[in-house]
């Protein structure tokens, strides 16, 4: 029964049963809850047979006459109170297993999620990882256990999520971040770019009883930052757009709070990346390691300047006496969309970070990514076509940096910033977009009314309750050996 979800599409023969399932697509795709969203998905996989599918242990992704051997030998060791065996047995299980149970093939099928040997598995684990924080094994004190549990915390790594650009097509971050922030799965390292830099500032600022009311009435959020300026003053800029608007709204929706600040707040990690305006300067990551004093609201609006649309940004931090003064005022920064949209390297390096959920917005990107994933005819023609435009795209924005002899002069710089934007990955471990509406490319330098902004939000929810499952699924035993150091650490 390995079948991918593009053949559990609304069949078109009218029967009693394909009537039934057509109304519960209608009903998944109308969902204004995640609960309505469940209900609905529950009734597409028992008429799709995908109830079925999940209930079969067999699957040529993983090794299930193994995985029923180790669950039940976990449960017997910690029956057996040999704590010391079953620290080793869950090394043993964990290295073997994790990598098969997250295929993505397991989340392709059913709308509910993946197979139920998996969760059993994987509620072995956690089962077994709590009780060894919880139970005194003889010759192994509660330092040493701590110890223990911090390393596998560090081999095994951190999640994120990363927010691209995308202008006003990123207001769908809002509802990625609320449908993660209620289901109680928001990472607490997260990355944002351009407007996915505004969003995650936002988030960032604010600790989760904040966020709880910020989502509450989202009419506190000022939506008006894009103000055009008059022609004069656009050609003296080179940028359409005033700034000083923008920090505005910036300032009314994250606050005035430095990276350290907002760490020590919320407890999240924001990371802000910014491009450079000159050449042989360097794209950096923002952050309470790489830049504590920088206010995130200038790293925001530095992150969010598009060229031609904002003038480049000088990052503003607030000194030991609370004045705030420039920040390197001799540097200038741009859009962090330019160069890194998404900074998996540096956030691995800086945070352990090791397994990335992006929710992506970005229009140039969504036709390189939104095909992976999928079966089928046009799926790979999309992807043959796509990866087809951008190694011609790659070759020739090199071949202009080296005629302009490494991307000098203003013909340079642009050739660099293209070979830049076409040859970033823009994919992660679990990949989130919104329906692709044609209609919003017009309107993508526009201030969203309160009705745009709704409209966001559930889009942005409806992109991200199909991937629950596997963002739960693939973060639990993470998630896990925190709590393990949690409880084990100081009191």
């Amino acid at each position: 029964m390995e079948r991918d979800r593009q053949s559990l599409s609304p069949p078109r023969r009218f029967t009693r049963d394909a009537r039934a399932l057509r109304d519960a697509w209608v009903a998944l795709e109308q969902a204004t809850s995640r609960a309505e969203w469940k209900a609905a998905a529950a009734e597409v996989d028992l008429r799709t047979g995908a109830d079925q599918w999940r209930a079969d242990d067999d699957s040529p992704h993983y090794d299930a006459a193994l995985l029923r051997q180790e669950l039940a030998q976990l449960q017997a060791l910690r029956d057996a109170g040999d704590g010391l065996t079953l620290a080793e047995k869950l090394t043993e299980t964990v290295y073997r297993h994790q990598q098969d149970i997250s295929a993505p093939e397991l989340y392709a099928v059913a709308l509910s999620g993946t197979k139920h040997l998996v969760l059993r598995w994987i509620e072995q684990v956690e089962a077994s990882l709590r009780w060894l924080a919880r139970h005194e094994i003889p010759g192994v004190p509660r330092a040493a256990r701590l110890e223990r549990f911090q390393r596998a915390e560090r081999v095994y790594g951190r999640s994120a999520l990363m927010l691209s650009g995308g202008a006003t097509w990123g207001f769908h971050h809002l509802g990625v971040v609320k449908a993660l922030f209620d289901a109680d799965l928001l990472p607490d390292i997260l990355s944002g770019a351009s407007t996915g830099a505004m969003v995650a500032a936002g988030v960032c600022a604010r600790n989760d009883a904040e966020l709880a009311e910020m989502f509450a009435d989202t009419d506190r959020i000022r939506l008006d930052g894009l103000q055009p300026v008059g022609p004069r003053l656009a050609l003296e800029r080179g940028a359409l757009l005033e700034p000083q608007a923008l920090y505005d709204v910036l300032r009314h929706n994250v606050g005035l709070s430095t990276f350290a600040e907002a760490r020590a707040h919320s407890g999240r990690a924001l990371n802000i990346p910014v491009s450079p305006t000159r050449t042989r300067q360097k794209p950096r990551l923002l952050n309470h390691l790489t830049a504590p004093d920088v206010l995130i609201a200038s790293a925001a609006l530095a992150s969010s300047a598009l060229p031609g649309l904002f003038p480049p940004v000088v990052l503003q931090r607030r000194t030991r006496d609370g004045e705030i003064v420039p920040y390197v005022e001799s540097e200038r920064w741009v859009d962090g969309s330019l160069y890194e949209d998404l900074p998996k390297l540096r956030l691995a390096r800086l945070h352990n970070v090791n397994h990335f959920i992006v929710s992506q917005t970005n229009p140039h990107a969504m036709p390189l990514v939104r095909h992976h994933g999928r079966r089928g005819l046009v799926p790979a023609v999309a992807g043959i076509a796509s990866g087809t435009a951008r190694t011609q795209g790659a070759f020739a924005a090199d071949l202009a940096r080296r005629v302009t002899r490494g991307g000098r002069g203003p013909v340079g710089q642009l050739a660099d910033r293209a070979h830049a934007l076409i040859t970033q990955e823009y994919r992660g471990d679990i990949d989130i977009h919104p329906r692709f509406r044609p209609e919003l490319l017009a309107r993508m330098v526009v201030n969203p009314s309160r009705e745009d902004l709704a409209t966001f939000i559930l889009e942005g929810q409806r992109a991200t309750w199909p991937k629950l499952s596997a963002i739960r699924d693939q973060t639990r035993i993470g998630r896990t050996l925190r709590e393990c150091v949690a409880a084990l650490g100081p009191p």
